[in-house]
């Protein structure tokens, strides 16, 4: 009896679902357009850039509506940004000190291979000749807060952002030393069979306003390309750039004037070139450039890129995850929106050049020997033997 009452019950839960069911799935929640504002300000650049883009869902291949330009971009005078300095963080009871109205251009230079529309794309700017002002007016120490505003041509509530600018300061920066024309980096000591890597100690004290520094070397060389492995007949001459990363450190607030040591390890540099280049005998690299008035090479600049704590936070968030939780958070600092918008500077000391003994290892060493790195002809001195011919 308990049987043949749980087998209609079962028949009837069956037929139910036949007649309540469909196979029809709405795949699309109700749309809500979302707006996403993105700048880095630069307080050292002559110009400043915003982009502002929206979200778009249509139904079908979404994939084929990225292709669409007003997908995600907005039209003309359909918004209107501006960037207002202040004196102090309470902006809302405060005048604007200075303020600074976009304008749109239609840029060129997108990756059309891309999912989204390309080449063509749409950004903002506005021009600040001598750069921004840093520091609020007056004796007080503290940084000029800077809020960015996007209003919607069709009444709908702004965007709004706030964020400090970095001072900037090259004497932050004491190993390599800025006032020592063509100080010498170190990368190897002794040669032959006795080579050492001593470790490059660089050094910085922090800036008021920065939270994050990534440091860098860059290596200045001219790539020549023959046509004969005698290295006669000249095919091209380039002169390139080579990024060499260092890492990343952060402080421990942002209010400035802390130590910071980064120790490299010599070897690294080397090891880097080999990884970098790629070995051809008909290819030969010169390093640098010679200048006669200090009467050494010119090879390298040590380059501090630098992100204050929004940009900081933004770039831990969204770093790579390594751990079993993929999941992470969505940051934004953009209030009635999604973005950032946070502030950047560079300081760099530049015109470095290179010891004798690592010349030597560069040249021959185990590393790099294959890579046929030369000095300019015109060197001369102690390095003068691993000029190019």
């Amino acid at each position: 009896m308990f049987k043949d009452s749980v087998f209609v019950w079962f028949l009837l839960l069956v037929v139910m679902c036949g007649w309540g069911c469909t196979t029809d799935v709405e795949l699309n929640a109700p749309y809500e357009e979302r707006t996403l504002a993105f700048s880095l300000l630069d307080a050292g650049a002559d110009e400043q850039w915003v982009r502002v883009n929206r979200t778009w869902l249509g139904e079908g291949n979404n994939l084929d509506f990225a292709q669409i330009a007003d997908s995600s971009e907005y039209g003309p005078g359909e918004v209107i940004i501006k960037v207002e300095g202040f004196s102090d963080d309470d902006t809302a009871f405060s005048l604007p000190l200075v303020t600074y109205t976009a304008q749109d251009s239609v840029l060129q230079d997108k990756d059309e291979n891309g999912i989204f529309f390309g080449p063509e794309y749409r950004a903002y700017h506005f021009a600040t000749p001598g750069g921004l002002e840093i520091s609020a007016p007056g004796n007080s120490g503290d940084l000029r807060v800077y809020r960015l505003t996007v209003d919607f041509a069709d009444g709908r509530s702004p965007l709004t952002g706030v964020t400090t600018l970095i001072g900037e300061s090259l004497g932050n920066i004491s190993n390599p030393p800025s006032g020592i024309p063509g100080f010498s980096l170190n990368f190897a000591s002794g040669s032959g069979g006795f080579v050492t890597y001593p470790n490059v100690n660089f050094k910085w004290s922090s800036t008021t306003g920065a939270k994050r520094y990534e440091a860098a070397i860059e290596v200045l060389y001219t790539e020549r390309v023959w046509t004969d492995l005698a290295h006669t007949e000249l095919a091209s001459e380039t002169e390139k750039v080579l990024q060499w990363d260092l890492g990343e450190e952060t402080t421990s607030d942002d209010e400035g004037g802390e130590e910071i040591k980064l120790p490299v390890n010599g070897e690294g540099f080397f090891l880097f070139l080999a990884n970098s280049l790629e070995a051809d005998p008909l290819v030969t690299r010169e390093l640098g450039s010679w200048n006669n008035n200090i009467d050494r090479v010119r090879a390298f600049n040590f380059v501090l890129s630098i992100a204050n704590e929004e940009l900081d936070t933004y770039l831990a968030v969204n770093a790579p995850v390594t751990g079993i939780i993929q999941d992470r958070p969505v940051y934004t600092n953009i209030t009635g929106g999604l973005g950032l918008f946070a502030s950047r500077a560079k300081q760099e000391v530049s015109g470095l050049g290179i010891s004798k003994s690592s010349v030597e290892e560069l040249v021959e060493g185990e590393h790099t020997a294959a890579l046929q790195f030369c000095l300019p002809p015109e060197t001369e001195g102690d390095v003068a033997e691993f000029a190019c011919p």
